[in-house]
């Protein structure tokens, strides 16, 4: 167990005794399953320049317990005042599944020209249960520094996400064709992009590709791959996979298994995380397999694209940190 806080010197508590308020909102956009965070303001914060009575605030959010760099946001600093008006609206990529296991960690500080910045107050809001369907902004009382104990097993399930469009076509048919029951078309996945992704080792750079198997594979065609996108943890790639010779009913008894490489050109390929998509039986044509296994989202992003052939359905998905059964490359 460690504590949340890093014993960097750049950041400084009790410069200053915790006062004030900050008024903040929270809305689930399903459109784009992003959660915002609309930072309005804050009123009677602490001056950390107390001859001139003043401070010069932002503020900082998490979703715990991700605190990666990339899984930062915050609002631009307000010069010489107690009561800044902030007005930003913060945005998270994260499934409503995922927002379950996650507390929302607002941090005020006074921000120093040298770097070392001053604690100004927190808010702690855990969102397991929340229904987001009120907006309005509401206060909340700022307070001292807590000693939040980290769970390293909860940080190691947190991978990022990864954002896809799914479609399944069918074969255009002649009117011959389509009295047969077995005519088969293609699945298309659009890997858009994924958000914090960590590298396996301290201070690595990620060089990300992700790979996509069609289980049970039957064919070459049952494998594909994205582009590599270079130094980032939070990769874009927008290509698309296009699985040939999928008949539709057959999707109920299939499987689709995306994985994140870090695709190290010097050493071994690290895997990153990855996602499985079907109906979550446990049974293929009726015998048990370990590899219908999906759950939450993945049940659900899958069970659209059986329903809704010709359609594209988007999501974003929580990555594993382990596909329980050899994965290989």
């Amino acid at each position: 167990m460690a504590s949340v806080y890093s014993a960097s010197g750049e950041n400084r508590y009790g410069t200053v005794a915790v006062r004030g308020e900050i008024q903040f909102g929270l809305h689930y956009n399903y459109r784009q399953t992003t959660l915002e965070v609309f930072v309005k303001q804050s009123r009677d914060l602490a001056p950390v320049d107390i001859k001139r009575n003043r401070s010069d605030p932002y503020a900082k959010v998490y979703l715990l317990p991700d605190r990666s760099k990339s899984g930062k946001r915050k609002t631009k600093v307000k010069k010489h005042t107690l009561s800044p008006m902030f007005d930003e609206n913060l945005k998270f990529t994260a499934s409503l599944s995922d927002l379950e296991n996650r507390t929302l960690w607002l941090t005020v500080w006074h921000s120093d020209m040298f770097g070392r910045n001053d604690f100004l107050g927190e808010v702690l809001l855990p969102l397991a249960g929340r229904i987001f369907d009120d907006p309005t902004p509401h206060w909340y009382q700022l307070q001292e520094r807590s000693e939040i104990i980290e769970d390293p097993s909860l940080t190691a399930l947190h991978r990022g996400d990864v954002i896809v469009a799914l479609k399944y076509v069918p074969s255009e048919s002649s009117p011959v064709k389509k009295s047969k029951a077995k005519s088969k078309g293609s699945l298309h996945v659009l890997v858009k992009e994924a958000k914090g992704l960590i590298a396996v080792r301290p201070n690595g750079n990620i060089d990300a590709l992700c790979k996509g198997n069609l289980i049970p594979e039957k064919s070459k065609s049952s494998k594909s791959k994205t582009n590599i996108c270079r130094r980032t943890s939070n990769p874009v790639w927008n290509s698309t996979l296009i699985f040939e010779d999928v008949n539709h009913q057959e999707l109920k008894e299939r499987a689709l298994e995306l994985n994140i490489w870090n695709h190290d050109r010097l050493a071994t390929k690290e895997f990153l995380g990855g996602v499985r998509l079907n109906l979550g039986t446990g049974l293929c044509h009726g015998k048990p397999v370990e590899w219908m296994d999906a759950m939450g989202i993945e049940v659900t992003l899958w069970q659209s694209v059986v329903e809704r052939a010709g359609l594209w359905v988007e999501g974003s998905l929580p990555l594993r940190i382990s596909m329980e059964r050899p994965v290989g490359e």
